[in-house]
């Protein structure tokens, strides 16, 4: 009876929950100050905010058109961006620093029944696919606008999506934790509590809500199926997800992935469901944009890295005096309002972004390195310690051949047995999670054993996760159980090194955060960044 109590218990709290997370979770009302300025700058070029109204069938839709303040009729590609379910137009500007330099417009909205916009209640997407649907035709309308990418996140990808699957003149999209269907993520957060709910009791329970949501908000949340869309949009495609969200599970985003018709590219990070993204990602996402909408744009052919689209020499950088007003003030900087507490202004994030990508650089130069070493039958260990003498393949095969100790059978490819190889000091063994490779003994300098073993023969560098990972050198059923947690090769990685079971590329990641942390320290002379850099670097690779 306690364990029946309990979930008919947990029923009812999460009744009033439910409905009220699909169609009126806490709205995010901001006053107009936090917009910030009309009249801003990016570095040493200055752009404006143009406040305007739209109508829709819910009522006035609060929107805001970012441009550059010089050369306003040269047409431009402009990224409309979507905010997600307890978000509103405040959520782009996190993405202004990575859009608008690159000669992008960008047009932001509080959708119906969010911020500042009319409507009691959202839809998730179902009704805001109709608001999209009117900025369109007003971007459109404008000779300014030449082509139109959107960016969405939670809500805002849904929305993306089933617009998308309608509008095939779309040059692009971003889609950043979308779900695939209502009811898939109402049974997951359901039954991730304590005690499992009965199936035939969610069923009731999401009747009852759906005759809820129906009554108030005029749509039906499990007829909500992006996972049905997908395969009706063509356009290109750049999908995110947070390998730790717990709200929408990364699977969502994998199956609509791989359910989308045109091209399709997906990336993983950290930061659970409303997390700050990383800045790598809005980098990459920003210049995926810009690639796909180049081809549905008027732009310059001698364009500069960054400034894609000139389209005129008024359009050009402005000069130094360009950032003083009429009235001798400065031109104050863009200030995020999501990041306003930390004092992070826009110029000093792209600088932090520059600084990711030379350490993603080292990385993966070293690991590139290790796997084309191992492929040639060298053990990982021997493969990770000769990438700290090499920045080529040739002068790591030299290395390993001068080593004395070593123990080279060139004639036979593939991987060595991870509990076979290690690196081994004077009177230690490996750690535990390093190899298990016995101590040695009587020996005053480092020996490295490159023997290789027979390899796994269902392990191929092209093959699935699992497979993927069994060539890195992992057990086969710590590959397949990483292969049910993770979607991505990096992301296995880092679970397993919680899980303590991480062996492959050890030593090459020790290397690679420590010349990480010497590229941050030639940038800035605080040690504390470079000792940063590091730390941040080590989690996600060993």
């Amino acid at each position: 009876m306690e364990h029946g109590r309990s979930w008919l218990g947990r029923l009812g709290d999460s009744y009033n929950m439910l409905w009220k997370m699909v169609i009126r979770p806490p709205r995010d009302l901001y006053s107009l100050e936090e917009l910030g300025p009309a009249k801003f700058r990016l570095g040493k070029r200055v752009y404006e905010r143009r406040d305007l109204q739209l109508r829709s069938s819910r009522g006035v839709l609060e929107c805001s058109h970012f441009h550059p303040a010089k050369a306003l009729q040269v047409p431009r590609p402009c990224v409309v961006y979507l905010h997600g379910n307890c978000s509103s137009r405040l959520e782009a500007f996190d993405a202004l620093p990575v859009l608008l330099p690159r000669d992008l417009t960008v047009f932001c909205l509080d959708l119906s029944g969010s911020g500042r916009s009319g409507g009691e209640y959202i839809s998730l997407g179902y009704h805001e696919e109709q608001d999209l649907k009117i900025v369109l035709q007003h971007l459109r309308s404008l000779d300014t606008v030449s082509s139109i990418a959107l960016w969405g996140r939670s809500m805002g990808a849904t929305t993306s999506i089933l617009r998308a699957a309608e509008d095939h003149a779309l040059a692009a999209c971003v889609l950043d934790s979308a779900f695939r269907d209502l009811r898939t993520v109402a049974e997951e957060l359901v039954n991730r509590g304590k005690y499992p709910v009965p199936q035939f009791i969610l069923s009731w329970a999401l009747h009852m809500i759906r005759s809820e949501v129906s009554t108030r908000a005029a749509f039906d949340p499990l007829e909500l199926m992006p996972i049905e869309s997908a395969p009706r949009a063509v356009c290109p495609a750049f999908f995110g997800v947070a390998a730790d969200d717990t709200f929408v599970l990364p699977h969502h985003t994998q199956d609509l992935h791989n359910a989308w018709a045109g091209e399709r590219t997906l990336r993983v990070f950290d930061g659970g469901h409303n997390g700050v993204r990383p800045s790598w990602f809005l980098e990459e996402a920003a210049e995926f944009l810009v690639d796909r909408m180049r081809t549905r744009s008027i732009f310059k052919e001698d364009a500069t890295p960054g400034r894609r689209f000139a389209a005129s020499s008024g359009a050009g950088d402005i000069e130094e005096d360009d950032i003083v007003d009429g009235d001798g003030k400065q031109t104050p900087r863009l200030v995020s309002p999501l990041t306003n507490g930390l004092r992070i202004d826009a110029d000093s994030a792209a600088g932090q972004a520059l600084i990711h990508d030379e350490v993603a650089g080292i990385i993966g130069h070293r690991q590139q390195l290790a796997i084309a070493l191992m492929q040639m039958g060298f053990g990982q260990a021997a493969a990770a310690q000769a990438t700290q003498h090499g920045r080529t393949v040739d002068d790591c095969l030299e290395w390993l051949l001068k080593q004395p100790d070593g123990r080279i059978e060139p004639g036979r490819a593939g991987m060595c047995n991870a509990r076979k190889v290690g690196v081994q000091q004077t009177g230690q063994g490996s750690s535990g999670r390093a190899s298990s490779a016995p101590k040695q003994s009587q020996h005053s300098q480092t020996r490295m054993e490159v023997a290789s073993s027979q390899p796994r023969q269902s392990a191929t560098a092209g093959g699935n996760l699992s497979e993927q990972l069994q060539f890195l050198g992992f057990a086969e059923n710590h590959a397949d159980l990483a292969s049910k947690r993770c979607l991505t090769i990096d992301a296995a990685m880092e679970f397993m090194a919680q899980q303590q079971v991480l062996s492959t590329f050890e030593a090459c990641c020790v290397t690679a955060a420590i010349e990480a942390a010497a590229v941050v320290a030639e940038s800035s002379p605080s040690a504390g960044a470079a000792v940063a850099a590091a730390a941040l670097v080590m989690p996600a690779l060993v």
